[in-house]
């Protein structure tokens, strides 16, 4: 009792009146859990559906136009567009405009019309294993549906179970065996480089401000322009040395390769970290201690994470969370490592995705200098 009274209680105590005197650090430590729980509860879903959907139909039959329509009447599938060929329709997937590539022969309805056997190749985006599975198996069984009412409206109900009219082959591009680590390692790049860079930058920073270092700067003839260009420069090598080492490893220990242009990729990150640094510069800003600044990086990091179609597919999310993952940098560099590295996109591919992740590099980074402006003001 007197070990209580004596030491534990005093030090107990002063945290609590610590932790009460300290009110921002206790909203950020209440709200963002409460905030992160509504947005991952909702968001969070692994059933997919709304997977963009690419049609190349050579029929133009009847037949062919009551598969689409009964494929749009699936959650599965939202139908985005009508090629005019081949090469169209892969380059759509190479884009990554599309999932799902229908391709439907010339004598479809023909052969249906005929009672023979009519068969449809479906060409599934593999390097999302959970995604490609789901979609190659719910088309196969829309056909085996379709074939089971062309049966009875045949009335040759007596047939073996197995017979079908419609045979669906699916054919699994960029990742044909479906290795998760195919999905995950092109993205995880760009997490780690976030994830390092940003909370080193960020927590480098608040600690000059706690030591009031920072102050020592500002009185030098130095602009908060080129004071903080100077500071970020050094964690964009940082970034591309851990990025680079992250690639060799991929390569060599998953035996993934990059299938389009390394030059791209590696610009694409330096783009990426111009607006993940710019972030963590916009919250060592506001934040006063280390406490603040590792809770408010906490706070962009999870929603990057489960947001961006990292590991959950972003098509399946309501529209509201998917506009806030569209306004998250990483959403973007995603979609760019893993059409580089997994279907060879090449610039004009990208060249959206690319566009806007410097925008919001601009923006987000022009931000953090006019708050960092006022700041010192």
């Amino acid at each position: 009792m007197n070990f209580w009274t004596r030491e534990v209680k005093p030090v107990l105590l002063k945290e609590l009146i610590h932790i009460l005197n300290d009110t921002t650090t206790l909203r950020i430590a209440v709200i963002i859990p409460l905030f992160q729980l509504c947005i991952f509860g909702f968001a969070i879903n692994n059933e997919v559906r709304d997977v963009p959907t690419y049609i190349f139909d050579q029929s133009r039959s009847q037949a062919s136009f009551e598969l689409v329509d009964k494929m749009q009447a699936t959650t599965y599938f939202k139908i985005k567009k009508y090629v005019y060929s081949k090469d169209e329709l892969m380059d759509s997937l190479v884009g990554g405009k599309a999932k799902i590539g229908l391709a439907i022969p010339p004598d479809y309805g023909r052969k249906l019309n005929t009672h023979q056997k009519a068969t449809v190749q479906i060409l599934v985006d593999g390097s999302d294993s959970t995604v490609a599975n789901q979609a190659a198996g719910a088309i196969q069984q829309l056909g085996f549906a379709l074939s089971a009412e062309i049966i009875n409206k045949t009335k040759q109900g007596s047939l073996p179970a197995q017979t079908s009219n419609i045979e669906i082959r699916p054919r699994f591009l960029f990742n044909p065996n479906l290795q998760t680590p195919f999905f995950i390692m092109p993205a995880l790049l760009g997490i780690i480089v976030f994830l390092v860079t940003s909370f080193l930058c960020c927590l480098s920073i608040v600690k000059e401000k706690e030591r009031g270092t920072l102050e020592q700067l500002l009185v030098t003839p130095l602009s908060p322009l080129g004071l903080m260009i100077g500071k970020i420069i050094p964690y964009i090598g940082i970034g591309l040395m851990d990025f680079n080492l992250s690639l060799f490893c991929m390569f060599v220990v998953f035996g993934i390769p990059v299938r389009g242009s390394l030059l791209l990729l590696e610009l694409a990150i330096i783009i990426f970290m111009f607006s993940a640094l710019g972030l963590s510069l916009i919250i060592s800003t506001i934040a006063e201690n280390q406490a603040q600044a590792a809770q408010l990086m906490q706070m962009s990091l999870l929603p990057s994470i489960f947001l961006s179609g990292y590991v959950f597919p972003f098509d399946s999310m309501p529209l509201i969370f998917k506009i806030i993952g569209y306004l998250l940098p990483v959403t973007h560099f995603v979609e760019i490592s893993r059409g580089i590295i997994l279907r060879g996109a090449s610039f004009h591919h990208l060249i959206v995705s690319l566009g806007v992740l410097l925008l919001y590099g601009l923006i987000i980074f022009g931000i953090s200098v006019r708050l960092f402006k006022k700041e010192i003001a």
